[in-house]
């Protein structure tokens, strides 16, 4: 299923959650979804921004530092309630969500996230990781939207789409959101069977996310 939403009529939708194909965090005022997988609404940071503070596939949940002690214990709580590993990585670069894109079998680190926080990030996902850029872009977070059926990338990406899946192990292809926005993750949440949109996604850009993520 593919379904266009807005938050406060905010299209930005990714800035404020993040959906995998066990379970969803979600900001309080992100509109009613049925996802088929638990939901868990919360704040990271006193803010709505969830997706840009955390990042994870069906395996685990990395979080900011940034994230409050009473945030944590809850997100902790829901994790260890569903069987996820929960992380939090101590790095001055807090959007994780726009440094890091992930499915259940690799995860695409940008480069500039230390090193030294490789091992925390791959024990947590449970996946290979593998450190770069996406068409020259550091933020590889923003710059795609990776499920376990596909993948959507940067515009700038048309000519990597082969290399994208050879790391993540899925098709996809080059699109945009929200009347052509290039940096993708801020306009969608997606797993492999649900995918939301902003609600300026056009008819085109739709057409092109279905068939990327492999959704009707």
């Amino acid at each position: 299923m593919i379904k266009q939403i807005s938050i406060k009529k905010d299209a930005f939708i990714g800035l404020f959650g993040l959906l995998t194909d066990k379970y969803s965090i979600l900001s309080y005022d992100f509109p009613e979804i049925d996802p088929d997988v638990p939901i868990l609404r919360t704040k990271i940071y006193s803010t709505d921004l969830n997706g840009i503070f955390c990042v994870g596939n069906s395996n685990g949940l990395l979080v900011s530092n940034v994230v409050e002690s009473d945030e944590e214990e809850k997100i902790k709580e829901f994790c260890k309630k569903k069987d996820i590993n929960f992380g939090k990585i101590s790095t001055d670069l807090n959007a994780l969500g726009n440094l890091i894109a992930c499915n259940d079998k690799h995860a695409l680190i940008s480069e500039v996230i230390p090193k030294k926080n490789l091992t925390d990030i791959k024990e947590i996902l449970g996946v290979d990781c593998s450190f770069g850029s996406v068409a020259g872009h550091k933020e590889a977070g923003s710059c795609l939207v990776v499920t376990n059926k596909g993948f959507l990338a940067h515009p700038d990406a048309e000519g990597n789409l082969e290399g994208i899946k050879e790391i993540f192990g899925v098709n996809g292809r080059a699109g945009s959101v929200n009347l052509g926005y290039a940096f993708v993750r801020a306009g969608i949440i997606a797993n492999s069977k649900n995918v939301f949109v902003g609600d300026e996604t056009t008819g085109i850009e739709m057409n092109v996310i279905s068939d990327a993520l492999k959704v009707d």
